[in-house]
Order: structure tokens, then sequence, then C-alpha cells
């Protein structure tokens, strides 16, 4: 009898030592919003914050995917969100919504070129025409070269994250 309780205890004790899954292999379940809320919440117990930054970006990302294409309200947004992310693994949700960061991102500097060439253009036309600089359009340039300049490295930084996670 002592036997049999020892070989339990000691079952029982290897059971409560096995190591939970690492983060990237790790299922994800969000069938609804309370079930992802949960499983968010085990994430953080279980993991740092810093581990868990880039699932967390992944996930606004493919929110925002949504609202891009023209998703709505909020709830549907969300639900679109979990339909992407249920039972998958947590790399594979991270490479999705990183995947949905860079052509988001891409987009922007596409808008962003356009709005600085415009300004660029109309800098160029005062000046033809002998008119002094406005100081409107020399702050506009400046501002979107700036957008510019961050969304560049943001996408630089998106686009070497994707490579390491192909790996």
């Amino acid at each position: 009898m002592w036997r049999g309780l020892i070989v339990l205890l000691l079952l029982a004790g290897l059971a409560g030592c096995s190591k939970p899954p690492d983060l990237p292999a790790t299922v994800v379940r969000a069938a609804d919003a309370g079930e992802l809320a949960g499983f968010r919440a085990e994430l953080g117990a279980h993991f740092p914050a810093d581990r868990l930054q880039a699932f967390d970006t992944a996930l606004q990302e493919l929110r925002l995917d949504a609202m891009r294409r023209d998703v709505a309200p909020a709830e549907a947004r969300e639900g679109d969100m979990q339909v992407k992310v249920n039972g998958r693994t947590v790399r594979e949700a991270e490479v999705l919504g990183w995947q949905a960061r860079r052509a988001r991102i891409l987009s922007e500097i596409q808008q962003m070129t356009g709005l600085y060439e415009g300004d660029l253009k109309a800098r160029q036309q005062a000046a033809a025409a002998g008119r002094p600089e406005s100081v409107a359009v020399s702050t506009h340039l400046q501002n979107e070269q700036d957008i510019l300049d961050r969304l560049r490295r943001d996408l630089a930084d998106t686009e070497q994250r994707l490579a390491a996670w192909s790996k």
C-alpha cells in the first residue's frame, strides 16, 4: 500500500513539475472574447510582459487590419481577429499579425509619400514663381519626413522580425 502511495505521489510530483510549452508553441484559445481574455491572463502569469509584447502587437494589428477592411463595429473586428488566431500557435498568430503590420506600414508610407511629394511640389512651384516659402509648407515637409523616417524604421523592424520567425 505504501509503495503504491509513494509511486502515486511521485507521479503527481513529476506532473506538477512538467514545464508548460514554450510561448511560441502555445496554442491560442480565442473562441470568444472571454476565452481570449482568460488565455492572455494565463500567459501573463507564465511569461514576462516583454515576451508577450510581440503577441499583443499582433492581436492589435489584426484588429487594425479588420478596421482597414471596413469591418464594423468594434465587436466585429474583435471577432474577426479571434477567428484568425483561435487554434493557432502564438507564433503563427504573431506572424499573421506582423504581416498585417507590414501591410499597414507600407500603405501608410505610400500615403505619406504622396503628401510629401505634393508639399514638395507646392514648395518648388512657389520658388519658381518667386514667392517666399510658406512656413506651413516647410513645417509640413519636415513633419512628413519625420513620419516617413519612423515608418521606414518600423518597416525594417517588422521585416526583421518576420525574417527571424521564418527561420
